[in-house]
């Protein structure tokens, strides 16, 4: 009898604190807008899952959770997710892009152009960003990461590809450490049309310097990797050292279209004057996104 007496009075503790606890609410940190034309609410965190609704540009929506670039949120009662790449803090739309954000989301989205040619519409590409967390990567001068500079490069080629009509997703959108089974996994969860790693190089020589594309499989990876190269030749102001086959592990265990782009030597003095410049950026951006259209418009 006294155990069913504690019972019971546990359960009543237990009810009148559920009732008269506060509801907790998420702080302004966790309210988006909207920043793009039209943003799908979707079933679940990919593209394959099912559209159950659609936001509008200057939608507020409030994230409780964030996976691989994805951001839960609530419609209709029930758990939705959206696009989190196309959210912008609501606290501050005009959020630089050029240092990566201690938060998910913490860039400025540039909208489609109206007037674009959407050449890219219907097509998925997922920018990789390499390292990113406890993993700097390449270290130059003590103090420029690879990490922070693949980020704000991943920044600059996704806003150019929803520019030109693309579904963008990111591995990473802040400084988070991803496993390599991870990036994978979020290429192959989504119908991906493109995988693009992006780095930054290194060597012990600093005479050793340029750009180059890997690729894992002959054929059509060896292929879009040609036609990447090719168009960043045209833009970069660096030496160009060719496509290569090599067997990374976001290549070689991914079954969709992949390749990794290195985008210069971090430990050459030349190569390091340039790739830390917004100028460099944007210029990957032009050559990444020429290179794509040249790949699926023939």
């Amino acid at each position: 009898m006294g155990k069913l007496r504690i019972f019971m009075m546990t359960i009543g503790i237990l009810f009148l604190f559920a009732l008269f606890s506060p509801t907790v609410h998420a702080d302004d940190s966790n309210t988006y807008e909207v920043g793009t034309d039209s943003l799908h609410i979707r079933s679940g965190p990919s593209y394959d899952s099912a559209i159950i609704g659609t936001l509008v540009d200057g939608d507020r929506v409030t994230v409780f959770e964030e996976q691989y670039g994805w951001a839960q949120t609530y419609y209709g009662g029930q758990k939705a997710w959206v696009a989190g790449y196309y959210l912008i803090p609501a606290e501050n739309t005009e959020t630089s892009a050029e240092v990566a954000g201690s938060k998910a989301y913490s860039t400025k989205v540039i909208k489609a152009a109206k007037e674009s040619s959407k050449e890219l519409e219907n097509y998925h590409i997922v920018l990789d960003p390499g390292h990113g967390g406890k993993d700097a990567g390449a270290i130059a001068n003590n103090s420029v990461l690879e990490k922070n500079i693949t980020l704000n490069t991943a920044i600059s080629v996704a806003k150019e590809l929803s520019e030109a009509g693309a579904d963008v997703t990111l591995t990473r959108s802040d400084d988070t450490f991803i496993q390599l089974e991870d990036r994978v996994r979020i290429s192959q969860t989504n119908e991906t049309d493109a995988f693009i790693s992006l780095h930054y190089n290194a060597f012990p020589l600093n005479g050793v310097n340029g750009f180059s594309t890997y690729y894992y499989a002959d054929g059509e990876e060896q292929e879009f990797a040609d036609d990447i190269q090719s168009a960043l030749e045209q833009y970069l102001d660096l030496n160009s050292r060719g496509t290569r086959q090599n067997d990374y592990h976001v290549l070689r265990e991914n079954s969709d279209l992949s390749i990794l782009v290195e985008l210069g030597f971090m430990t050459n003095p030349y190569d390091l004057s340039i790739i830390q410049t917004k100028e460099h950026r944007e210029n990957v951006a032009d050559g990444i996104v020429e290179g794509i259209m040249e790949y699926f418009n023939k």
